[in-house]
């Protein structure tokens, strides 16, 4: 839908702008309710003084005609595989929070003599619900 903005002229809100002006300064010079206002009426202006090319907003617009819809061939997402249950779970009553830096610390006590890693171990790192999960990968980091 066109919506026309009081008689105020496009050309006239662009060389403000030019001229240095904010655009809640114009809104208060023009009397303009939005800023989204101003910004379509600057955007309307450039296309007036043919800076830009002619961008049809709306369908009783003269601009340009709305391209042909290319039909792209669809896309099937995997679906989310069933969360399932770890084989084994050990609980301990050590807890971690997150850092100044956003690090969160797991000493040896925990990682090696607690949960039976080695040193030299490699894990996945990622987010289920509120949950994060380390998982042993095989591929070592280089």
């Amino acid at each position: 839908m066109q919506v026309e903005y009081r008689n105020i002229d496009p050309k006239l809100v662009v060389n403000e702008i030019r001229n240095g002006r904010s655009l809640e300064s114009v809104q208060k010079l023009f009397g303009i309710k939005f800023k989204s206002e101003v910004q379509d009426l600057y955007l309307r202006g450039l296309m007036e003084l043919g800076e830009i090319p002619q961008v049809g907003f709306s369908k009783q617009g003269g601009g340009r005609p709305a391209p042909d819809v290319v039909e792209r061939p669809m896309v099937r997402r995997r679906e989310k595989a069933v969360p399932q249950k770890p084989q084994i779970i050990i609980k301990t009553n050590n807890f971690r929070t997150i850092g100044q830096s956003g690090s969160v610390t797991l000493n040896k006590a925990l990682l090696i003599e607690q949960l039976g890693f080695e040193v030299g171990d490699s894990f996945e790192i990622y987010r289920e619900d509120d949950r994060v999960i380390l998982k042993k990968s095989d591929v070592p980091l280089q």
